[in-house]
């Protein structure tokens, strides 16, 4: 499942950058962020739910390209850690990848309020399981602003509203059914070589 997934996300964006490519211009990033998260957890043999609320914050590095009329495409390594442990005792740590597809619109030659749609990969080691690892599928949606502080550096802003769908815990003869809702909060800045 995982290399089907990557090979997704490596296909989506090559096909994406040969499409829209004509005067491409390329960059690399970093953002930081802060989120609000709330997992729902299902018991598939009685019904019963329940939401956690947790916290998270990390980094996202980037590298992409500027296309035509606005539009961008970039993949991303995200390294985020939950306040709280998350399956076990001793693990909160989740890593990412993804590819963004991001349309601005200029306002002026500096400054561009963008949308942007994205896909994402995760995993997490832990401890106690039949498995020494959880995966997650995520969706992403977001907005921001971006200001070219010069041609080559520009600092970035936005939300994203993010939807996760973790592996299933197995406990015993009972599937506990995991999703996740994010708002993320960030800030960061790319340059353009």
């Amino acid at each position: 499942m995982k290399k089907i997934v990557i090979s997704a996300l490596v296909c989506a964006s090559l096909v994406a950058t040969n499409a829209m490519a004509e005067d491409s211009e390329f960059y690399v990033g970093l953002d930081v962020f802060s989120s609000n998260n709330t997992f729902t957890l299902e018991n598939s043999v009685t019904g019963a739910s329940a939401d956690v609320d947790v916290d998270s914050d990390g980094f996202k590095l980037k590298f992409g390209a500027t296309l035509n009329e606005g539009w961008r495409v970039q993949g991303y390594y995200q390294h985020e850690t939950y306040d709280e442990t998350l399956y076990d005792a001793t693990n909160d740590v989740l890593n990412e990848i993804g590819v963004d597809v991001i349309k601005g619109f200029e306002v002026t030659s500096e400054f561009s309020p963008f949308i942007q749609a994205g896909l994402g990969y995760g995993w997490m080691d832990v401890e106690g399981y039949s498995d020494d690892t959880v995966n997650e599928v995520s969706l992403k949606l977001g907005a921001g602003v971006m200001y070219k502080i010069t041609p080559t550096f520009e600092a970035i802003a936005g939300i994203d509203f993010q939807y996760r769908n973790w592996s299933d815990l197995q406990i015993g003869s009972t599937t506990i059914e995991i999703d996740e809702k994010i708002t993320k909060f960030y800030i960061g800045a790319n340059i353009h070589f």
